[in-house]
């Protein structure tokens, strides 16, 4: 669906500029030789991940040689299903386990003939795989996810040698990489990041010698977005930029330094605009009252759609690159706003719910700090009833 099909609809623009861009920023800060995985779980935070592989894959800057991103991640095998075809390596992130359970064993074979990367962080993960891709007559790409401090998933310091010698004496299994996850790398100087460094790179150094991993050179990766620009020594030879790459700085405000470009704006139109008198309340509770005649204005969006209940009375909207406050509460399907300073505004207006100006009131990092909350869970957060429309389409790269 594009931009013109879905004017006077409530909908995300996800710009393609913007993407390709942040994907440079990157690139430029890591170097040439690592390689760039682009988180797309969580339907790319929100952005669309269809959308955002495509553009990822069929686009490309003027005058960039190098492909925008190497690779793709998500969370889970549903997720990888619903992506659109790609030559890219696909990894999951999710840990396997309790593999023959409902439907688990058919979702993992079917990664597997996909050749799609999955993650194991115990030896009973492993063997469970290793007898899936016997049975599917194919050799199974896995990596092995290390706990290195954050202690979320990922195998023990401990067992983490005796893991991956399991996963290279089995057949059925091609040991891709090594990997783990930084919990503080959003605070440069958090001492946890120089402490989970040491111990992945003790974990890891290893296994540098393809003579040793059946004679692959293994990927190794632990740089999400705050590590790719406060951790230069962790880029080894991937990094896996999320929030990065949809123009969001990893320390959730803005930086001009960082020259990110927010890639979503969530529009939709007013469809009621009417004059009041003073004295007038509005929304459920009646928690709004009009100080003054003014006229107000109806937007069909609400929290069903993510617009959170927490920015009732308290977020702005952008009406003809002017602020509107939302008056009164926030509903499940609609918000109302004061258009008192905004005469000239009628039905049909477009209007900015979110904007992708990182210093507007409306931005992300403004309306994640009145909601008491992150850009990450705000973008997630919006619904599916919401178009996710691309704009801005920049040089088709030659080979797609």
């Amino acid at each position: 669906m594009d931009a013109k099909h879905t004017l006077g609809e409530p909908r995300l623009l996800i710009s393609r500029a913007a993407l390709l861009h942040n994907a440079a920023v990157v690139r430029a800060a890591v170097g040439p030789a690592v390689k760039l995985c682009a988180i797309v779980k969580a339907d790319a935070y929100g952005h669309g991940a269809a959308l955002v592989v495509e553009t990822l894959t069929q686009f490309n800057l003027d005058g960039q040689s190098a492909p925008p991103v190497d690779a793709f991640a998500v969370a889970s095998i549903d997720e990888a299903a619903n992506l659109p075809p790609t030559d890219r390596p696909i990894l999951i992130f999710r840990p396997v386990e309790n593999t023959f359970l409902g439907r688990q064993r058919s979702r993992i074979e079917h990664a597997i003939r996909h050749g799609w990367v999955l993650t194991v962080c115990s030896p009973s993960a492993a063997d469970d795989i290793a007898r899936v891709a016997v049975a599917a007559e194919c050799r199974a790409n896995v990596q092995i996810m290390l706990d290195t401090g954050m202690t979320r998933s990922g195998a023990d310091a401990d067992d983490a040698e005796s893991l991956v010698r399991k996963v290279l004496d089995q057949p059925a299994l091609r040991l891709h990489g090594l990997c783990s996850h930084f919990a503080c790398s959003e605070e440069p100087d958090h001492p946890a990041n120089a402490s989970q460094l040491a111990v992945f790179q003790k974990l890891s150094n290893p296994w540098t010698d393809p003579a040793r991993c059946d004679g692959r050179r293994i990927v190794r990766h632990i740089a999400n977005s705050g590590a790719v620009f406060n951790a230069r020594h962790a880029h080894f030879d991937m990094v896996r930029p999320g929030i990065a790459l949809y123009g969001i700085d990893p320390t959730c405000r803005p930086d001009v330094h960082r020259k990110l470009r927010p890639a979503l704006r969530w529009t939709a139109p007013l469809v009621m605009v009417r004059d009041v008198p003073a004295g007038v309340s509005v929304g459920y509770g009646q928690t709004w009252t009009a100080p003054r005649a003014t006229r107000l204005g109806l937007i069909p969006v609400g929290y069903a759609d993510g617009y959170m209940r927490a920015f009732s009375s308290a977020a702005k909207v952008m009406i003809h690159g002017r602020p509107a406050p939302v008056v009164g509460r926030v509903s499940m399907d609609l918000i109302t706003v004061d258009l008192g300073e905004h005469p000239q505004t009628h039905i049909g207006d477009e209007v900015t719910l979110l904007d992708s100006d990182p210093l507007s009131p409306a931005s992300a990092y403004a309306l994640s700090a009145i909601g008491g909350t992150i850009p990450y869970e705000l973008f997630c957060g919006i619904g599916a009833r919401m178009h996710r429309v691309a704009v801005d389409d920049p040089q088709p790269a030659a080979v797609a």
